[in-house]
């Protein structure tokens, strides 16, 4: 039970960051409460103080003793620690060594929500606990496998990302492009991979998956260098919109009435059929004269997320032709 307290602990920067407004949140989250040091520091001190003041006179026998003790606070860092090492494994960006550095560390395996990953831990730990009463070592025996099996998992994940990325520079430089290339996990499981190749001004966006040989077919748009668009990229609010998506952004302006309205989107996540644009971003609006009118704000696109979450199963058996442009190969969109 405590070493699933531990385990949620530092996602509770969201609540302190929620008193500074929308833009602490980008910074905040994923900050200090996961970096390297936050588990045996705050783990240690936790643990030891709930013993003290609780275990230690009520159940001096179990958790009171010092054996207890010792599985307590053992517990409680193990399920502080392993959480940004989890999170280490996604898009989104962790901080291990804040606040001494604002560095985010990534290793892309799974995506920010993997239910071929939580369902089964979870299903094995309450499995595990009805074992443990009446037959210990086989509810260890069950924790066990169902760690290195979710972790075998993780890993897969990074290794397909990986290959992915290797597979698209190759295509690529056989082409003629000699590009930057990261490719991104997407929502639910591991095989289907978004990729961003940036060359230049050019920016391409494909999906492969493991189960589909084709070549990649790339979206082809143009970085917007439009006034407007760096004018807001340079406020406060969008330098660090651009840390937090490490430079992974696409800026677009459009008119409305007597005003510009301009976005910059993270464009390391998104569903399919809409490259140039991500799940998020920020907005500014201007006047006609290009002064901007209020402040920055974040927004989140709305989707058709059940439709687009059963396109990302079909595309990640390979079997969403629209999604990998089948027909139209190298077709700009």
């Amino acid at each position: 039970m405590w070493g699933a307290v531990g385990g949620v602990i530092p996602d509770l920067d969201v609540f302190a960051a929620a008193p500074f407004g929308p833009w602490a949140r980008l910074e905040v989250h994923r900050g200090s409460s996961h970096a390297l040091w936050f588990g045996p520091v705050v783990g240690s001190l936790f643990g030891y103080t709930l013993w003290r003041h609780w275990y230690r006179k009520r159940d001096p026998d179990g958790l009171g003793s010092r054996e207890g003790r010792r599985g307590l606070v053992l517990a409680l860092v193990l399920g502080i620690f392993t959480h940004p090492l989890l999170d280490l494994f996604t898009s989104y960006g962790t901080q291990l060594l804040a606040p001494f550095s604002r560095e985010r560390f990534v290793i892309d395996g799974v995506g920010i929500i993997d239910l071929f990953y939580t369902v089964p831990l979870a299903a094995a730990v309450f499995w595990a606990l009805k074992l443990v009463a009446r037959q210990p070592h086989r509810g260890a025996r069950v924790a066990r496998a169902s760690l290195a099996l979710t972790t075998a998992y993780v890993f897969t994940g990074a290794v397909l990302n990986h290959r992915t990325a290797a597979r698209a520079e190759r295509e690529l430089a056989a082409s003629g492009v000699h590009a930057d290339v990261v490719a991104y996990s997407t929502l639910l499981q591991i095989l289907l991979r978004r990729v961003v190749a940036r060359s230049g001004e050019e920016i391409r966006v494909g999906y492969a998956t493991p189960l589909r040989s084709a070549p990649i077919d790339w979206w082809v748009f143009q970085q917007s260098r439009h006034p407007l668009v760096e004018r807001l990229r340079y406020t406060p609010e969008g330098q660090m919109f651009e840390w937090f998506a490490a430079g992974q952004t696409h800026g677009n302006v459009e008119r409305e009435g007597r005003e510009w309205v301009v976005t910059i989107d993270d464009i390391r996540y998104g569903l399919p059929g809409h490259p140039e644009t991500g799940l998020w971003g920020i907005r500014a609006r201007y006047d006609e004269q290009g002064k901007m009118l209020g402040s920055p704000e974040r927004f989140s696109r709305e989707r058709d997320s059940m439709r687009g979450l059963a396109r990302v199963f079909a595309a990640a058996l390979g079997r969403d032709p629209e999604v990998f442009h089948v027909g139209s190969p190298g077709a700009a969109r």
